[in-house]
């Protein structure tokens, strides 16, 4: 890796040292520069691939001034801004003149090196990735993964908050919970909180707890998701849903590290690690207005980015193996074996749900296959049935689409014997009756038993 070139620009020359030593250390070559000025002569007469320059650097121009003039001839250079830690105005400053991201001082080695590997790659340098020690419950060998577990084993043992992006489906809780249990945190709590689940007159409470007598209803104190999470990790999923006002509280419990209950003026520390999560591209909703920038760059310290199952089509063979041995050991049965047709047909689909989507669609699979394999003919046929665009909506959920064809099928199987059907499906006969109800499987005599044909079943 060392042809990759880091040029390092910090007026503390112990700072530039240490860095340097860190760099090394993971394979890079570095150069180090005191000034804008010995910067901009090194990068004329040798170029480097990133450029890690602190903010203010002493007499001359700053590190803002050095960017604008590296980017001006090179607008493809990346750019890591340092900034003096809790000045976060320096930090939407730097991101909007045009830095790819930034640190803060005391600058943590996990985050320096992570940020580094980031930023390359997303550039096109193709950084070899070293194989990862443990894969937390990530089922996965493609690069994109093990990229991830590495960036997971890097940042782990650091501080700092985290934020994890990714479509809906993609696992960004459990790459949440591998932080976790990799990091020097693992035997305290890992709290979760969906921020699109809570009501927003609910969520200040819900996080920060209150105090008996602090509103109608709050009978005894209670201690909200900061304090349970105690010196653990405390994981916001869906953190672009929080409302405005909540935004300028989690701010400010950030800013000041403290958290105060509702109806208390008793500040107490922020001790747990924050991890948060979104399927929205916060950026954008930060520069329109929809989220609060300053916030967001307050949560995207180190960011992890999960793909979508489309762009890693060759996991899924991978985690087709561990569903369905998953859910036939929860049957008590032999797991199947996927024939390379029905392989082929998992890996051309383009998955809209993700791994969610594929789990779901292997379970309900499993219980309705009886013998040792599994074929195309035991897919749910709107696997193979792609819109006619021959891409998927990205934008909708699938799921329902889905469950409604496993039903048909299992209907199918049994000569529209809805008890036997029920029994196929490994639900009630009841429950059975309620999901054709709920996806417009039955007619007008839908409250009639319908065995020997599909005579209560839409014509469509």
């Amino acid at each position: 890796m060392a042809e990759h070139t880091i040029l390092i620009v910090e007026d503390e020359r112990n700072l530039r040292r240490v860095m340097a030593a860190w760099l090394e250390e993971e394979g890079f070559a570095t150069r180090p520069a005191e000034n804008a000025e010995d910067a901009l002569e090194q990068f004329t007469r040798s170029g480097a691939d990133l450029v890690v320059t602190d903010h203010r650097l002493g007499s001359g121009r700053n590190g803002l001034d050095l960017m604008r003039a590296l980017k001006a001839e090179h607008p493809a250079l990346p750019v890591i801004i340092v900034t003096a830690y809790g000045n976060v105005e320096h930090a939407v400053e730097a991101m909007k003149a045009g830095a790819d991201h930034y640190l803060t001082k005391p600058v943590e080695e996990a985050d320096l090196v992570a940020l580094v590997r980031n930023l390359l790659n997303r550039s096109g340098h193709a950084l070899p990735t070293q194989q990862p020690q443990q894969n937390f419950g990530i089922v996965g060998a493609s690069r994109a993964i093990r990229e991830l577990l590495h960036t997971v084993e890097l940042v782990a043992p650091a501080p700092s908050t985290v934020q994890i992006t990714g479509e809906s489906g993609t696992g960004k809780e459990l790459v949440a919970r591998a932080l976790h249990t990799a990091s020097p945190r693992a035997s305290e709590p890992f709290v979760a909180v969906n921020c699109a689940a809570l009501p927003a007159e609910l969520i200040e409470s819900e996080l920060f707890g209150y105090e008996k007598g602090a509103f109608t209803g709050a009978h005894q104190s209670r201690p909200g998701k900061f304090e349970e999470a105690g010196k653990g990790t405390l994981f916001l999923d869906e953190v672009g849903e929080m409302p405005p006002a909540m935004q300028v509280k989690l701010l400010r419990a950030l800013q000041e590290r403290e958290i105060t209950r509702l109806g208390s003026h008793r500040p107490q520390p922020l001790n747990a690690r924050l991890v948060t999560a979104t399927n929205r591209d916060l950026a954008r909703d930060a520069e329109e207005g929809r989220f609060r920038e300053d916030l967001y760059y307050r949560l995207n310290v180190i960011p992890l980015h999960l793909p979508p199952l489309r762009e890693r089509v060759e996991d899924i063979p991978l985690l087709a193996r561990h569903f369905l041995e998953q859910f036939a050991h929860e049957l008590g049965r032999n797991p199947p074996a996927l024939t390379s047709e029905a392989l082929a047909v998992l890996q051309s689909y383009p998955w809209p749900g993700n791994i969610r989507e594929l789990q779901n669609v292997l379970e309900r699979t499993v219980v309705m296959t009886r013998g040792d394999t599994i074929g195309p003919d035991d897919l749910p046929s709107a696997l193979s049935s792609p819109p006619a665009s021959g891409k998927a909506d990205f934008s909708t959920h699938h799921l329902p689409t889905i469950e409604r064809q496993v039903v048909i099928d299992a209907m199918e199987k049994t000569n529209w014997n809805q008890s036997r059907a029920a029994v196929l499906l490994g639900i009630s006969r009841k429950q059975l009756r309620t999901k054709m109800k709920n996806l417009g499987l039955l007619g007008s005599e839908g409250d009639e038993e319908a065995e020997g044909g599909p005579g209560s079943l839409p014509s469509d």
